[in-house]
């Protein structure tokens, strides 16, 4: 009977040391894990950082681009507006000239000067107009940018979020854990005591018989 109870308290023990041990290996793993996705978390911030960072320059070249395309249509309105007053003047002065009025030389040189001015003034539109095609396409080009930067933010904030419920959940684990393994702990203290008594009663027994 003694040796049952015996071999039973041995068994127990040999259990409970098992257990604690498959916890502790769950405890360091989990332990593992919880700062693994600790320098998870500061990773995605510098990222959330930086793309905020990208979001602020962006939206600052975007405002100088739309100042600037605004600056190109008030010099293509007036290089245009300039463009039909001077058309007109070079009208009236053809007109008295087919009319059979003979241009004084100050009229045909005014005449000149105010065609070169027509031409000038026209070739500099058509380069306010190109800019300004060009200036929309960097608007487009920055506005993209910006769009990809904001989705990158948020998929940085939704990662961070995710990391720190992992965190939270393994931290809930290995609380868990630990209060098992100390309660297990306590079995095996309990355990190897009574297994000492028996031990003693054993040698006691050998003693007095």
């Amino acid at each position: 009977r003694f040796r049952i109870e015996y071999e039973k308290l041995y068994r127990a023990l040999k259990k409970s040391h098992d257990n604690e041990k498959r916890l502790v290996k769950k405890c360091r793993e989990l332990n593992t894990e919880i700062v693994g996705n600790a320098a998870k978390v500061q990773t995605a911030l510098k990222l959330s950082d930086e793309d905020q960072q990208t979001i602020v320059a962006l939206k600052k070249e975007i405002e100088k681009a739309w100042k600037m395309v605004d600056a190109s249509h008030e010099k293509e309105a007036k290089a245009k507006e300039a463009i039909t007053q001077l058309k007109a003047e070079i009208a009236n002065l053809t007109r008295l000239a087919e009319a059979g009025s003979a241009l004084s030389m100050g009229e045909e040189a005014t005449l000149t000067e105010l065609m070169k001015q027509r031409d000038d003034l026209t070739r500099e539109r058509d380069g306010q107009v190109e800019q300004i095609l060009g200036l929309r396409s960097d608007l487009m080009d920055a506005a993209e940018k910006l769009r990809r930067a904001e989705a990158d933010k948020q998929q940085a904030e939704a990662d961070i979020a995710g990391l720190k419920q992992q965190i939270a959940e393994k931290k809930s684990e290995a609380e868990r854990e630990g209060r098992r393994r100390e309660r297990l702990e306590r079995e095996v203290r309990d355990l190897k005591a009574q297994v000492e008594a028996k031990n003693m009663e054993v040698s006691y027994g050998s003693q007095c018989g």
